[in-house]
């Protein structure tokens, strides 16, 4: 086992980050961020793919990827005080039986033509 300088022990402790290389050349790292914990996995281009920030309020995901995909036998539930999606092409819901819209207040439709039936 060989010993780690001086300078090898200080540069560690500096940045604290350790990483892990994957297949594809993808790396995992993690790292101290102020006073969060930092873990992400990046791409052999070194785009992050998946971050996951551990903050004193929890934990913040952010994913970039060509596509996402979530499937679930029995449901998928989402709970915020805001939920926003944007698309820049299209946005489509599809359903195979009803699909409900329920709000406490006002309910807005804005588009240049609106297809009722």
């Amino acid at each position: 086992m060989s010993a780690k300088s001086k300078e090898q022990q200080d540069a560690e402790e500096a940045t604290d980050r350790r990483e892990v290389y994957l297949r594809e050349g993808r790396t995992l790292s993690v790292e101290d961020a102020g006073t969060d914990e930092l873990v992400e996995i990046r791409s052999s281009s070194g785009q992050v793919e998946l971050r996951i920030r551990l903050t004193e309020e929890g934990p913040v995901l952010q994913m970039e990827s060509v596509r996402l995909q979530l499937k679930a036998s029995e449901a998928i539930e989402i709970a915020s005080k805001r939920v926003e999606i944007k698309a820049t092409e299209a946005l489509q819901l599809t359903s195979d039986n009803e699909v409900k819209v329920d709000a406490e207040g006002e309910v807005r439709v804005n588009g240049k033509m609106i297809y009722l039936n």
